[in-house]
């Protein structure tokens, strides 16, 4: 057995960076399309934009404080999970 899962986790940190950051574009796209609080959260952005650390850093963020109103106006996930309830087979969280 091999000491690591596949060769991604041996990937050299500037290689992995490159193929996070060119998959990044397309999470967010999927992120405003089916996430309603982040489609609301990223109006703004343009997905294929967000290809740098410098891009990243200027992304809007949600703050834990504003997670129970989020919940509270769209439960049970606050419009930040891309399924609906129903198609997730497995919810984990903590206490």
């Amino acid at each position: 057995m091999t000491e690591h899962y596949d060769e991604l986790e041996t990937r050299a940190p500037e290689v992995r960076e490159r193929a996070l950051f060119a998959a990044l574009p397309h999470q967010i796209a999927h992120a405003r399309a089916h996430a309603p609080a982040l489609a609301t959260l990223l109006a703004d952005v343009a997905p294929e934009a967000v290809s740098s650390r410098a891009a990243l850093a200027h992304l809007p963020v949600i703050r834990k404080s504003e997670l129970a109103e989020l919940q509270k106006r769209a439960p049970p996930f606050g419009g930040l999970a891309a399924s609906k309830w129903g198609a997730i087979r497995r919810v984990f969280a903590s206490p």
